[in-house]
């Protein structure tokens, strides 16, 4: 196979990005940057000559790209989200596909709420609320709590897409920038009141849920934990795979959600975070849990000679620099563990897949203190090694320069994001 799907669809530099999720239905209530765009995967499913009745598999479904826009094709499909806030907005928005909401419900009580009476501290940790007030104005927070109480009275079937409504409020009601993908408290924007929020994303939704065509026979699973708890699934049930794995020192998914996470109530603490979300992800940033980095060489065994041999080298110089530069960060502790967790859920797709399905990732390598980690080749390898054929890697665009330094070796070339493909035998 050739890696040219975008040559009539989309350009190549959007393809790892979802910079067009605001231009689709359902995909721009609650998205963001990372990942892949819609128009990726109705391409990989273009591509494939799927027919009715099959289901594509998405490890790392994050807000539900792949699981929506498979939906929206005509296909049934299987996702894992480890972030449960995350895993519970994809779920959310699954069910938007289908049509198996009612927006009436939600939008009639969050139009009768008035701000919460009580104490917030009857609600929140000293932690969660210290934050919560750094972004949110207090009278806007005081409706939004009240929103979050109101929630045990919404039908059952309705309750992940009130979630997701009270969610985008939340965001645009806050008064702090989003720097990246993560809030900076000091550093502030406009803010909306709750009602004109609410007006805005009623006005959205309604006019999204109206486009919805409903589908018969399809269906979809979006477990909430670990992509290892694909392991559960009878083997041979699906018949593609899109997906991108969280890259390596890139985005801490965990921290990014921090605003919500606390709103909700799934974490009280930076601790909780870690202990409740961060230690079920793919450790990929240094805020990983402590054990994770103390037992890093463990993983090793888990992975091939071949991949140690060629990541050695590259751990041991990250030691090195441990030492001698400002935040001492322990990079050489993720190596391991990244790619020997990342091994384990490709061997699962592996095993998911039927005879002759195709898997399609999108990676992107990282600099760890200047040293070049190249995911993409090393992410290639694994899948090889897992036993998929006819691979191929595919240079998407270049995504910068600046963690890289002029005095090292191949100083000027900048990280890449690859698409990978390969064929299960």
């Amino acid at each position: 196979m050739q890696l040219s799907l975008f040559t009539d669809s989309i350009h190549p530099a959007l393809a790892p990005t979802n910079l067009t999720s605001s231009r689709h239905p359902i995909h721009r209530w609650v998205n963001f940057i990372a990942g892949y765009s819609p128009e990726f995967v109705s391409a990989c499913i273009q591509e494939a000559g799927l027919s009715s009745g099959d289901t594509i598999l998405d490890p790392f479904g994050g807000l539900g790209t792949t699981p929506v826009q498979s939906l929206l094709d005509g296909f049934s499909c299987i996702a894992c989200e480890a972030n449960p806030y995350f895993a519970d907005l994809a779920t959310a928005k699954c069910q938007a596909a289908l049509g198996a909401i009612n927006p009436d419900e939600v939008f009639s009580i969050l139009h009768q709420l008035a701000p919460y009476k009580g104490e917030l501290t009857d609600i929140y940790s000293v932690d969660a609320l210290t934050f919560l007030k750094k972004l949110i104005p207090e009278t806007e927070l005081k409706i939004l709590v009240n929103a979050r109480l109101k929630e045990s009275e919404i039908t059952p079937d309705n309750k992940l897409f009130y979630k997701l409504v009270v969610s985008i409020i939340l965001e645009l009601t806050s008064k702090s920038q989003t720097d990246g993908i993560y809030k900076a408290p000091t550093t502030k924007k406009k803010s909306n009141s709750f009602q004109d929020a609410l007006l805005r994303v009623e006005s959205q939704i309604l006019t999204d849920f109206s486009l919805i065509i409903k589908k018969k026979d399809i269906n979809y699973e979006i477990i909430k934990g670990s992509a290892q708890n694909l392991c559960q699934k009878n083997s041979s049930i699906a018949s593609l795979c899109i997906t991108s794995p969280p890259y390596l020192n890139n985005f801490d998914y965990a921290e990014m959600s921090r605003m919500e996470l606390y709103f909700w109530g799934y974490a009280s603490s930076w601790r909780e975070i870690t202990n409740k979300v961060r230690s079920v992800l793919i450790p990929n940033t240094t805020t990983i849990p402590i054990e994770i980095k103390r037992n890093h060489e463990l993983y090793a065994k888990q992975l091939s000679n071949e991949l140690i041999e060629s990541v050695r080298p590259i751990i041991d110089e990250l030691k090195n620099l441990k030492s001698q530069r400002a935040g001492k960060k322990e990079y050489y502790s993720l190596v391991f563990p990244y790619f020997a967790e990342i091994k384990k859920v490709f061997i699962e797709c592996f095993r998911l897949l039927k005879s002759n399905a195709e898997i399609h990732v999108i990676v992107g390598d990282a600099y760890l203190y200047g040293i070049h980690i190249p995911t993409g080749q090393l992410t290639l390898s694994l899948l090889q090694e897992i036993g998929f054929e006819k691979t191929e890697i595919k240079l998407l665009r270049n995504r910068g320069s600046r963690w890289i330094q002029s005095k090292r070796e191949g100083a000027g070339t900048p990280i890449g994001e690859y698409w990978i493909y390969g064929r299960r035998p």
